[in-house]
């Protein structure tokens, strides 16, 4: 299986062969064919599988086969963070490099005022965090009456981080006849019967995980306060002396780790 056997077109190819990716994963195979034909998904699959590709090539290519002259937002992505925001507005300026497509994000730690101008362009794919998108709407500097397609990023974290309000607020506002695609991680009995809320006889695409942790790795917890932690894990690492990697769960946090180490 190669890219041109999921029919996207050549720019989209050879944006994506530039990037190293050789071909089309599982997620990208089950996925890219329904979205290019207007069905409503729902994906789950673990981070690194290639799930924000699998929903990015197909929309580039609908807004490509559709170019007619508009003012309007076209496409609106839905994700829970800024770091999230950031994440996905870089992954579509990668594969619509050959394309004559805008894109703009919204996301708080930014002021409103700056993101006005952008706002009054063309703007063909806008990625945005909920709270951001609210206030930028409650303010009339957009509208999102005329989304052709609505995706929301990252389902389980959005609802984990108590957004379902905010997504709700944003389903008003957007027009009844549209596509959906619903992306997660995990497909929990919430996230399910939420997707089953706004999506409209959907495909399902379901990945198993790819791998689990190796039974010769040695795990344990460690129990310590909030303000011990960066220390207690400063020492840790220490000690250990091993080459050793370490998560954060944003990147002000990761930040912020690299300066105490």
């Amino acid at each position: 299986m190669n890219f041109k056997n999921l029919n996207l077109i050549n720019p989209i190819i050879r944006a994506v062969t530039e990037a190293g990716y050789s071909r089309p994963t599982e997620i990208q195979c089950k996925a890219v064919p329904s979205i290019l034909a207007g069905r409503d998904v729902v994906g789950c699959a673990q981070t690194g599988t290639g799930k924000t590709a699998a929903f990015v090539m197909p929309i580039l290519q609908l807004l490509k086969r559709h170019t007619q002259e508009h003012k309007d937002i076209r496409i609106l992505i839905l994700t829970p963070t800024r770091e999230l925001a950031m994440q996905l507005e870089e992954n579509i300026g990668t594969y619509s490099k050959y394309l004559p497509l805008s894109q703009f994000s919204v996301y708080e730690g930014i002021p409103i005022g700056s993101q006005l101008a952008a706002l009054r362009k063309r703007v063909d794919i806008l990625v945005a965090t909920p709270g951001r998108l609210l206030a930028l709407e409650n303010q009339r500097h957009l509208d999102l009456s005329k989304i052709e397609l609505f995706v929301l990023d990252k389902a389980d974290r959005m609802l984990d981080m108590g957004f379902m309000n905010e997504v709700k607020k944003v389903l008003k506002l957007l027009p009844q006849k549209r596509q959906n695609l619903f992306f997660s991680t995990s497909m929990p009995g919430s996230v399910r019967h939420f997707a089953g809320t706004i999506l409209n006889n959907p495909v399902e695409v379901i990945v198993s995980p790819v791998s689990s942790a190796t039974k010769m790795a040695e795990q344990s917890v460690c129990f310590v306060e909030k303000e011990k932690k960066e220390d207690l894990q400063t020492d840790t690492l220490q000690k250990k002396n091993i080459k050793s990697l370490v998560f954060a769960r944003t990147k002000h946090a990761a930040n912020k780790l690299v300066r105490q180490g």
